[in-house]
């Protein structure tokens, strides 16, 4: 764990011309968190979370893709069940499909517990067996699509509105060395404080009433895109992007992408090669292997013009890597969003920018023991991939839009 307190905390021509202005603001001080703490590890994240839910006054509101009834998944419900029987409101959403394996015991033990539970787009058939009722025929297979492809990917825990934990750590015990010694993932997550907490607050809330895509106005006012970055609108979607466009073109020493998923667009490959070209010092790092067995193969079908360009691209062998992390220059973004389709497309994310330099110091030295503890893919090393990695990483390619 890293704890950083902060004190008081298409083409190149079309792609220029949608992008905004980059102006310098010399005479207004960079926003911050009043507190941020970031973690590597995740026995002390969820630790860390544990005890802000054991502290919690008001309200507690948690958002998961995976919530396992595993031994971690149990201790956070007891620590939920404990808050609502001293009179917090208590509230958990879980996704359809990611937690779909345990969303009846969740269930079960929220009408025991006292806390309220909600389950993001709920898989047609679940709610079919559930109500022993027969699907319409044309709504059903409408509905299927949608909740299939639109999943709410986002790992938020936002303690009385005033603090929260964001980053990309599902509940389940995979991320925990307590319970699974080495194989534990790699993951990072943050906890930060401050009054841009309630940006969060609001999203969660609208996604709590079924509005998750009809975002309200006073969300978007109070998002200006420095400390959180939703994307509950394809507008928010694409100016978060082509904002992450700019910086890298304007980055000036580095760029450094930590990302579990790496499947970018070609504006994105575009752009990682002209800040390559231009001296920065670009570095990627990848899984060497995934939760997803063919997700490492399909991100090597990128390396080769990367590479060619002066990215220098790493693969984590120490375990599962999980984080999805960025640090252009100084500034650092911790987060659930993967640099693929599904999340600039299709999955609800949330981000977050550490918003000082410390704690992008932070950041930089855990990207740079990642590196270390990373194989670096050469032009040479990458031509002696297997046939069949190579082979089933260009077809998996071809359905990139869906990964």
């Amino acid at each position: 764990m890293s704890n950083v307190s902060t004190g008081v905390h298409t083409s190149d021509t079309e792609f220029m011309k949608q992008a905004p202005p980059v102006t310098a603001c010399p005479d207004t001080a960079p926003p911050a968190w009043d507190a941020v703490d970031l973690f590597d590890d995740g026995d002390a994240f969820f630790q860390e979370m544990e005890r802000a839910i054991a502290s919690a006054r008001t309200s507690i509101f948690l958002e998961s893709y995976i919530f396992a009834t595993d031994r971690l998944g149990l201790a956070i419900v007891t620590a939920l069940e404990k808050a609502a029987s001293r009179g917090v409101d208590v509230r958990v959403i879980i996704d359809g499909v990611g937690s779909s394996s345990w969303s009846k015991q969740i269930r079960s033990r929220s009408k025991q517990g006292g806390f309220q539970l909600k389950v993001f787009h709920e898989l047609p058939w679940a709610r079919f067996f559930k109500r022993r009722a027969a699907p319409k025929k044309l709504g059903f297979f409408r509905g299927l699509f949608r909740r299939l492809n639109n999943r709410n990917h986002r790992k938020i825990c936002i303690i009385d509105g005033e603090a929260a934990f964001v980053g990309s750590f599902n509940v389940i015990e995979y991320h925990c060395r307590r319970y699974v010694g080495d194989a534990a993932w790699r993951d990072t997550g943050v906890y930060v404080r401050g009054k841009e907490v309630a940006v969060l607050t609001a999203s969660f809330l609208d996604v709590w009433r079924g509005r998750a895509l009809r975002v309200s106005r006073r969300i978007t006012k109070l998002q200006s895109g420095e400390l959180i970055r939703l994307n509950t609108r394809r507008k928010l979607r694409r100016e978060n992007y082509l904002d992450l466009l700019v910086k890298i073109l304007g980055a000036t020493h580095r760029v450094w992408i930590t990302n579990a998923y790496f499947v970018p667009d070609a504006s994105l490959i575009r752009v990682l090669r002209i800040a390559a070209e231009s001296g920065v010092d670009v570095r990627i790092v990848v899984p060497a292997f995934s939760d997803v067995v063919f997700i490492p193969w399909v991100a090597s079908a990128f390396h080769w013009g990367l590479l060619r360009a002066g990215v220098r691209i790493f693969e984590y062998t120490g375990t599962v890597l999980h984080a999805k992390t960025m640090l252009i220059d100084d500034w650092g973004l911790v987060g659930s969003s993967n640099l693929n389709h599904r999340s600039l497309l299709h999955d609800l994310e949330a981000d977050v920018v550490l918003g000082r330099a410390s704690a992008s110091q932070a950041l930089a030295t855990q990207f740079a023991d990642d590196c270390a503890r990373s194989r670096e893919i050469t032009l040479r090393n990458w031509k002696d991939r297997p046939l069949l990695e190579r082979i089933v990483g260009r077809i998996v390619l071809v359905g990139r839009r869906v990964l």
